[in-house]
């Protein structure tokens, strides 16, 4: 990490993905599955919900390259999701029960740190503002859990027509902050799209909790506080 300190005082934005990152479904995505699957009398276990769709997004992602995560890619996921719990004469009525919960703030958490980072770097004078692969609900999300006073902006994927990591869903934040790839760090965890992608554009990257799969040229934080320090350090 050392060789990556002096770099740090350049940075004038910082990007945070949502999801993992920022806030994370509460209490879990398996949880709230089996609570509005219980509202229409479909009785089924949280963990066995929650392992079903773990691998329906990781079959998605793998069958659908470069598809943006709107409505209708949702329905896929949640559909290969039920496909073994939900009698399917029931599937669009509690597909769109579902696309409606996880549109409110009570269903997501803000993970720990996530407060105090911000409001830090925003007395800093820090630039701040989300990129996230997700959908417009994303919005709401960010309002109702008292974050989206935070950001200059926040970049969904279906907004901008790209995702992370394709180049042009940095691109798309470089050009509205009228910044260059050098002044902004952005922050995930994911190892592919969100670090090798920011440093593919240019961007410098900070991995939330992958020390292990860290890409060449980012680096890797235990938690945002430390990387707020590491920030306001070099300011």
């Amino acid at each position: 990490m050392q060789s990556v300190k002096p770099a740090l005082a350049t940075i004038r934005a910082v990007s945070f993905d949502a999801a993992g990152t920022l806030i994370a479904p509460y209490p879990s995505v398996g949880a709230v599955y089996a609570e509005v699957l219980a509202g229409f009398g479909i009785k089924a276990a949280p963990e066995a919900l929650e392992a079903a769709f773990k691998k329906a997004f990781k079959g998605w992602k793998a069958d659908s390259p470069g598809t943006l995560l709107d409505q209708q890619a949702w329905r896929d996921i949640v559909q290969r999701t039920l496909h073994d719990h939900c009698p399917p004469e029931k599937f669009d009525v509690v597909f769109a029960t579902l696309w409606e919960t996880f549109a409110q703030g009570r269903r997501w958490r803000v993970l720990p740190g996530v407060l105090e980072t911000l409001q830090k770097l925003t007395a800093a004078r820090l630039r701040l503002v989300v990129l996230s692969n997700n959908d417009a609900r994303l919005h709401r999300v960010l309002a109702e859990l008292g974050l989206a006073r935070y950001f200059d902006k926040v970049f969904v994927s279906v907004d901008i027509g790209a995702e992370k990591p394709d180049r042009a869903a940095f691109r798309a934040v470089e050009h509205a902050l009228a910044l260059p790839p050098s002044a902004l760090l952005h922050v995930g965890d994911r190892p592919d799209e969100d670090a090798a992608g920011a440093l593919a554009a240019g961007w410098h990257a900070a991995l939330l909790g992958g020390a292990e799969s860290l890409p060449e040229g980012a680096f890797a934080i235990a938690s945002l506080p430390e990387l707020c320090d590491l920030l306001l350090a070099h300011r």
